[in-house]
Formats: structure tokens, C-alpha cells, sequence
């Protein structure tokens, strides 16, 4: 009987290792794997579709907000409330979706943010640079340093995590001037990325003046966003005409919600 018994967990424990092997072709032993069989792909191309299809007026709103990293439950408060809006055209996620560049990270915020009834975008930020994050995050979200032309608003989505990169200058900033001076079907700019220029740490030195020099220098600039610093921020840090804005982290349970009228940018605080 002993025997019996040993031989059978023996076969069994054989059928366990062969169907992990076998049976589905995404299955990875690390916990830094890039993708799964149910990860979604392309979710910032995706989302922009569904904004290009609303019908447009003289107002663009968007909700702007930062930092979701492990804040699940708030997450969750934050689509219920998103809801309950009327006219909002845009969700904008400033970095930081993940907090130590996990696959399972992103698929959790998604999963909520996938509940709120209008699009939303996501920039990358320094944790989602974490592990295999990069990969990840260019898997489902798409390329790091993307624009796009909403109503009257360029909207330019960069990467800025200055700190998570040793073979190459970050932010691109030849990508971003021509981003900045090619702007001809858009009678504003409005630049988002999560590391701000005022970060003493985080930011590239060797581009602390060149970058903010950049947005002075664009005629159509309106408003520099910003996450990472889990505090909302307004100000003109630089004396040079350009308005930076950071966002609340999601565990402060409040949001910045913008309206861009005719050039004007009205703010509220929303909480949640």
C-alpha cells in the first residue's frame, strides 16, 4: 500500500510538472514575466480611439492624477466617483501605475480603471521602470514619448525618469522640440510626463535648464503636468511664464479636474 501510494503521488506529481510545461504557452517561472495570455495591449492607442469618436465643443476637461502604484481600494472610489461626471473627455494618469514594475501591477490598476465610462491615458513613470517594467508598460500602454491633438489641445506624453536610464538621455529632448515646434493643428500645448524638471534628484542635471528653457521658448505652451511628487503643486517654479501643475497620489483620495476654455485653464479640487 505504501508503495502504491508513493508510485501515485510520484505520477501525479509528473502530470503537475507537465501540464505547467505544456499546457499553456504563457506560463513563465519569474515574477518579472512581460505578459500573459489576458494581458491587454496597446490600451493608450485604444483609449484615444474612443476619445477621437466624442463629438467636441469649445471645452476639453480632464482629470488629472497621478501615483495609483498599490492604492487598489482607492482606485476603485476614484472610477465610482470619475462616473458620476459629466462632461469629462479625458483621464490623465501621470506615472507611477505600478509600483515595482510588476505585470500583475498594471493588469490590477487596469482592471479598475477599465470601469470608468471615459478614456483614459497613461504616462510612464520611475517605478514602472522597475524590473522588466519598460517592457511591460510599452506592451500595454504603447511607446513612452507619444502626442496626440484633442479639440484645440496638443497633449505631449514623455518620459522624464531621468534617474532609470545610464545609456541614454532621458527625456528625449530632440524628440521633444520637434514635438514642441511642430505643432501646427493645435491652438494650445499641454506637456505630461511624471518626473518634473524641479526634481533635484530624479531629473537630469545636464538638463535642469535646457528642458523648462524649451517649454518657455513655445509660443502655444499652456500647462507642464506632472506626478511623482504625491502633492498637488501650481506655480511658476522658473519665473518664465510657463505653469507647472503636479498631481495628488491616489492614496490622498482627490483629483485635479481641468477645463481648458479658449486658452484659460480653470481648475477644481475634487475628492473623492
Amino acid at each position: 500500500m505504501r508503495l502504491q501510494r508513493k508510485l501515485k503521488i510520484e505520477s501525479v506529481s509528473w502530470i503537475i510538472c507537465i501540464l505547467l510545461l505544456t499546457g499553456c504557452d504563457s506560463f513563465e517561472f519569474s515574477a518579472n514575466q512581460v505578459s500573459d495570455r489576458d494581458s491587454p495591449r496597446d490600451l493608450n492607442s485604444k483609449n484615444l480611439t474612443k476619445l477621437f469618436s466624442n463629438p467636441t465643443d469649445d471645452t476639453v476637461t480632464v482629470v488629472f492624477v497621478g501615483d495609483s502604484q498599490r492604492w487598489y481600494d482607492q482606485l476603485d472610489r476614484f472610477v465610482k466617483k470619475i462616473n458620476t461626471l459629466d462632461n469629462v473627455d479625458l483621464v490623465l494618469l501621470a506615472g507611477d501605475i505600478s509600483d515595482f514594475g510588476l505585470l500583475q501591477e498594471f493588469e490590477w490598476v487596469n482592471d479598475r480603471l477599465s470601469g470608468l465610462e471615459k478614456p483614459y491615458v497613461g504616462v510612464i513613470g520611475n517605478h514602472d521602470l522597475v524590473a522588466n517594467g519598460e517592457e511591460v508598460y510599452t506592451r500595454m500602454f504603447g511607446r513612452t514619448d507619444f502626442s496626440f491633438v484633442y479639440d484645440s489641445v496638443k497633449f505631449i506624453c514623455h518620459n522624464t525618469n531621468s534617474l532609470e536610464y545610464s545609456n541614454r538621455k532621458i527625456p528625449d529632448m530632440t524628440w521633444l522640440s520637434r514635438e514642441l515646434s511642430g505643432t501646427t493643428d493645435a491652438a494650445y500645448i499641454v506637456t505630461v510626463s511624471h518626473v518634473p524638471p524641479f526634481s533635484p534628484l530624479e531629473f537630469d542635471r545636464e538638463l535642469a535648464e535646457s528642458y523648462p528653457l524649451l517649454l518657455s521658448q513655445t509660443p502655444k505652451m499652456l500647462l507642464s503636468l506632472h506626478g511623482h511628487v504625491h502633492q498637488h503643486l501650481d506655480f511658476y517654479p522658473f519665473g518664465d511664464g510657463v505653469r507647472y501643475m503636479t498631481s495628488y497620489a491616489f492614496n490622498q483620495n482627490a483629483f485635479v479636474l481641468l477645463k481648458i476654455v479658449n486658452g484659460k485653464v480653470l481648475k477644481s479640487i475634487v475628492g473623492y
